[in-house]
């Protein structure tokens, strides 16, 4: 069943996609396949109960609210000192790269030490709610990327809409299938999974190329 509901899910998306990017010129607004798969998955997954009769993994039960504020214990600096350098230099490097592959997309420029202080303010006001070090996400930016986000605004508004559902919303998302999410990630993923191949034209340009 969850494999049936992923593939259906796939089927979906490319083909409204398509059906958007063929008529782009004639339809000022382009569908929002992904926002309409979600609602009507979560729908249907909780009038069909899904979950309890056909064993397909859902969202399941989501915390509302937001933590508290509070001061982080500095008492395990030294022990966490190395793991944080290393997450530090993991994240940087691939933010970077995200950023510069959606630059050449869209045609803007990005600056790296722009990029360094809005991710090292991001987390270490992050780290008053006890969350988890914060970083960019190839499969959220990919997602927003084919959804039609071009600019920073939509970091924003997709930031108010989670706060709203996370403070209002979030019983209505328990019977989200997950197949559901993993066709929308799969398939804004596409683009990038093709770009694959370009590895062996950079290879025989220069190893170096293909390796950067």
């Amino acid at each position: 069943m969850s494999t049936g509901i992923t593939f259906a899910s796939i089927i979906i998306l490319l083909v409204v996609k398509e059906l958007n990017e063929r008529y782009k010129k004639k339809i000022r607004t382009v569908i929002p396949i992904e926002l309409i798969l979600v609602i009507f998955g979560t729908l249907i997954s909780y009038l069909v109960k899904l979950h309890d009769r056909h064993g397909v993994s859902i969202v399941g039960p989501v915390k509302r609210g937001l933590p508290s504020p509070t001061v982080p214990a500095f008492t395990n600096i030294s022990s966490l000192l190395v793991s944080a350098i290393t997450i530090t230099v993991v994240s940087l490097c691939l933010n970077i790269s995200v950023a510069k592959m959606f630059a050449r997309k869209y045609d803007y420029k990005v600056r790296s030490n722009q990029e360094l202080l809005a991710y090292g303010l991001g987390n270490i006001f992050s780290s008053f709610f006890q969350c988890f070090p914060s970083s960019g996400s190839l499969s959220r930016s990919m997602v927003q990327g084919e959804s039609g986000g071009k600019t920073a605004l939509i970091g924003g508004f997709s930031s108010v809409i989670l706060a709203v559902v996370i403070l209002a919303l979030a019983p209505l998302l328990e019977s989200l299938p997950m197949p559901c999410l993993a066709g929308i990630i799969i398939v804004n993923l596409k683009g990038l999974l093709f770009k694959v191949t370009d590895f062996a034209y950079y290879y025989r340009i220069s190893m170096m190329e293909a390796v950067s």
